[in-house]
Parts: C-alpha cells; sequence; structure tokens
C-alpha cells in the first residue's frame, strides 16, 4: 500500500531540501489566534496552535484556512516579499519571511485539486536554531546506516515525529523498518511486501499505538529518505 502524505511543512531544513509528512494533524490541540501579521495579504482563519519541539527548541505551530487557489496566493506573498527565499511545486508554496526579531517565519501552503480553499502552516524559527546531535527518540525504530535529519515532538497529542537519511534504497530500507516494527509487536495493517509500497501503518497493543512509515529515493542517488510518525492512541 502506498502511503500518501496528508499534510507538508518544513521546518529545519533549508528551503530547497527535504519537505516532510505529517499525519494527522487534527486532535488535542489547543485553538487560538494564529497572529500571522505577516501574512494577512492572504486574510487566514486562524483555526489552531500546536506546541512542538523540533530537534531539542520549543516552539509553536499554528493552522489556517486560506480561501484562495494555491496560484492566487502565490502571487500576492510575492508581491508583497519580491525577494524573499521560497520554493514551489504543483501543490504547495514555502516562504520564509525575515522578521524584525532576527526570527525567521516559514510559511507553508498547501493545495488541493478541485479546491478553492488552502491550508496555510507557519512557524517562527528562532536565530540560534540548529539541528546538531539531535537525540534519535526511542519510540522509532532507525534503520541500520540511517543518519538522523530532524525529530519533532507534539506533546499535546502524544506522538513524535523523526526523518531519517540512509544510504542504502528505499524498498531496502522499507524491508528493514517493516522487520523491526514487526520484532518489536507491531502488526502491520497494509501492503509492505507489495513491489509498489512507499509505507505502511502499524498498530499496536490492540490498537492503542500507531506508528506510520514512509521512504522515498533521492534524485539521481542510491540513498534514500524517510519518515516515522508515532502516536499514543488510548
Amino acid at each position: 500500500m502506498r502511503i500518501c502524505a496528508f499534510l507538508l511543512f518544513l521546518f529545519s531544513f533549508s528551503l530547497h531540501a527535504d519537505i516532510f509528512s505529517l499525519w494527522p494533524f487534527r486532535g488535542n490541540s489547543s485553538v487560538a489566534s494564529a497572529g500571522n501579521s505577516v501574512t494577512d495579504v492572504l486574510e487566514p482563519q486562524n483555526l489552531w496552535r500546536e506546541k512542538v519541539v523540533i530537534n531539542g527548541h520549543a516552539m509553536e505551530m499554528g493552522v489556517s484556512l486560506v480561501d484562495r487557489k494555491l496560484k492566487e496566493a502565490f502571487r500576492l506573498l510575492r508581491l508583497k516579499y519580491p525577494n524573499v527565499s521560497f520554493a514551489a511545486n504543483s501543490n504547495s508554496v514555502l516562504f520564509e519571511i525575515p522578521l524584525g526579531n532576527g526570527f525567521r517565519r516559514r510559511v507553508f501552503l498547501v493545495g488541493f485539486a478541485g479546491k478553492d480553499t488552502i491550508v496555510q502552516f507557519t512557524m517562527d524559527i528562532p536565530r540560534d536554531f540548529s539541528s546538531a546531535k539531535i537525540q534519535w527518540p526511542e519510540e522509532l525504530p532507525l534503520p541500520p546506516g540511517a543518519s538522523p535529519v530532524t525529530v519533532m515532538r507534539f506533546p499535546a497529542r502524544k506522538s513524535v515525529y523523526g526523518t531519517f537519511q540512509s544510504p542504502y534504497p528505499d524498498k531496502q530500507v522499507l524491508s528493514d523498518l517493516t522487520r523491526a516494527l514487526r520484532a518489536g509487536g507491531w502488526e502491520s495493517t497494509g501492503e509492505t511486501d507489495s513491489a509498489s509500497a512507499s509505507g505502511d501503518v502499524f498498530l499496536r497493543g490492540n490498537g492503542s499505538e500507531m506508528m506510520i512509515i514512509g521512504t522515498m529515493p533521492e534524485k539521481n542517488s542510491p540513498s534514500s529518505k524517510g519518515t516515522l510518525y508515532f502516536r499514543r492512541l488510548k
């Protein structure tokens, strides 16, 4: 079974590095004003803010809805911030906007086919943010030879998310992860043995814990990237 990313947001890489998936977003998060003055031109409808800890740094993520098509939102932000860094593809746009206090605001917009409303994620990255000396969480398996890239903890939802880089092909990494999870008492709900599989969902403890894994190949390289998301459901 192929696992499709639900929503995407870039936290700790440079603008042209990996954008990784998050699933699920809703649940156990506090509703508050998102304070998106930087993107007021998009007239976002604020949904909630959530505490996250990324590579040991405590931060806060804002989630909003924007009643515009992705192309229009991109055009408006480019008009307002013609000189800032950005990255874009057919269904997402990422801006990094310098703030007066030395922080950088990362604004990630995600569009959906056939929909006129997009989702906006915002996060302020501190000046001293560093990804050095990442401590890989014990909740997540790390395949042989892999190097941690990002670790995010969501205290309100009792979950942790990790990304890594591996020198080995994505299919081999997926097989290694699947084998490690099954040895740890996890049961697959999909088809990781399928030739087209890129990820899977696992459950443990009569459904009290969930693990979502995914791998993807690196362009023009035998290496790959991987993501894991662990959440206690009960």
